[in-house]
């Protein structure tokens, strides 16, 4: 899946926001490529659009292409709309990275927790070809959690959302023998939360990221400035 791009059109998915509203009725979906963390590219496609909290519609642009990125043994997954993690962890357990009942470390300004009733149960998720689908035209970057552990293939949620819960992660330490997915969104490093130290947010993600088997990590051009993203993703990854 994700071979080649695609618009969305109808008012499914991310684009039910305001759908009736805008003038553009289609949101970009990008192919996945393997790439390197030196060679991520912004694109000039809406991915996202919706109006701001001052009641003016935001055109929001993303990447060119969803990025496979080989990091420490292991491989990150960066994409625009947070919803994409979906599809990641189901590729993950096809390919034997992962079973169920991960631990889930979620970090990110919101806590993408609701839960609409709509569920992918098995034997479905073991289709990718329906994984897909369920991805692109039935979540959205705020309901694609619960799914997951309703399925099974997340059981326990570790959401890291603010200085507390970040402080909260280093007292705890995980134990190495879980079976961890970092579920990273970059709009965690966006200005208004710059009152967090930076480095205890790197430390952090880190940390989480060396113990996990997959890593997804979200631009999410609504609420972060996307090359403000992408040098924070760069600032993190590019640790060795």
């Amino acid at each position: 899946m994700y071979r080649e791009w695609f618009y969305l059109t109808q008012s499914v998915w991310n684009n039910t926001f305001s759908y009736d509203n805008r003038k553009n009725k289609k949101l970009y979906i990008p192919s996945l490529i393997n790439w390197s963390i030196d060679d991520i590219k912004l694109w000039d496609q809406v991915v996202f659009e919706d109006y701001d909290f001052d009641d003016k519609l935001s055109s929001c642009y993303g990447l060119k292409n969803f990025y496979k990125i080989p990091w420490d043994w292991k491989d990150i997954y960066l994409f625009d709309n947070h919803n994409h993690a979906y599809y990641f962890w189901y590729l993950a357990r096809a390919q034997w990275i992962i079973w169920d009942n991960n631990t889930l470390i979620h970090i990110d300004e919101h806590a993408d927790t609701r839960d609409w009733g709509e569920y992918l149960l098995k034997p479905d998720s073991c289709d990718l070809k329906k994984v897909f689908q369920f991805t692109n035209f039935t979540l959205n970057v705020g309901n694609y959690i619960i799914p997951a552990q309703k399925e099974g293939i997340i059981a326990d949620i570790i959401q890291v959302r603010n200085e507390t819960n970040l402080k909260d992660y280093m007292d705890l330490r995980l134990d190495l023998a879980w079976d961890i997915v970092l579920n990273l969104d970059l709009d965690f490093f966006q200005p208004d939360l710059d009152f967090i130290d930076f480095n205890l947010k790197k430390k952090v993600v880190l940390d989480a990221a060396k113990k996990a088997k997959i890593i997804t990590v979200a631009t999410s051009p609504f609420f972060i400035n996307q090359e403000l993203a992408i040098e924070v993703f760069r600032g993190i990854f590019e640790w060795k």
